[in-house]
């Protein structure tokens, strides 16, 4: 990941891209004065000037380039769950594994958030999970990392299904210091997943239909384990 680049996209807008207005009208004149075989020296120069305007307003970088940094990141995290995971000889898939991730607007950074051209929101660290879900527990594998320089934790977790207690989505009222230095309310979605004995893992995540599906199979196991438990009792009793 280039840290150097990436911190180009959470830099103001220069104001060099000024600069680049007189070329543009330069070469808008001499595109409209010169002769038509000529003219596209002045189309030339038009483009030259519009280019470095663009380039000083980005710094070069756009969404997607940074969208794209994430990916790298995350685009290993099936195969490294692959190797973390120990599952048992013998296991029930109960779902397909499930990646979740979004940029974490819980986490304090001095570097300022951007709301990009697209309209979302993008800060400087990142939270992405892939969860497994099979007869024997819960596995989760969390990477929180920044994009801007090499900070990264790792988490792989385990649990019984008998200490999975819920999951739910909330939302956080957060404050942002964005890039032209005013200050963004924003509502942060955080999957919130309770274990037994007091214990909440928290990550800030995107809601979509993966978080709700996460959310469904952690009650309808909850809701088995309740009913086993019942059952037990049941039968001991008589």
């Amino acid at each position: 990941m280039d840290f150097t680049k990436n911190n180009k996209y959470f830099k103001p807008a220069s104001k060099l891209f000024l600069a680049g207005v007189p070329v543009v009208a330069v070469g808008a004149i001499l595109a409209a004065t010169l002769p038509r075989e000529l003219s596209v020296i002045g189309i030339l120069i038009a483009a030259v000037g519009v280019i470095f305007a663009i380039a000083m307003l980005t710094g070069g970088m756009k969404d997607d380039d940074i969208d794209g940094a994430v990916a790298s990141k995350m685009n290993t995290i099936e195969a490294d769950a692959s190797v973390c995971f120990k599952f048992p000889r013998r296991y029930e898939v109960l779902h397909k594994g499930i990646i979740l991730g979004g940029y974490d607007f819980t986490r304090e950074s001095s570097t300022p958030a951007k709301r990009g051209k697209d309209l979302k929101y993008r800060t400087e660290y990142y939270c992405g999970l892939l969860m497994n879900f099979t007869n024997d527990g819960l596995r989760i594998l969390s990477r929180k990392f920044s994009i801007l320089k090499d900070d990264c934790v790792e988490e792989n977790l385990h649990f019984a299904w008998e200490d999975v207690l819920s999951a739910r989505l909330d939302e956080q009222e957060v404050t942002l210091k964005m890039v032209d230095g005013k200050d963004c309310a924003l509502k942060a979605e955080i999957l919130k997943i309770e274990i037994k004995g007091g214990k909440t893992l928290e990550y800030c995540v995107r809601n979509t239909a993966d978080v709700d599906d996460v959310i469904d199979i952690i009650y309808r196991q909850s809701v088995r384990v309740k009913q086993e438990e019942l059952k037990a009792r049941s039968e001991a009793n008589n």
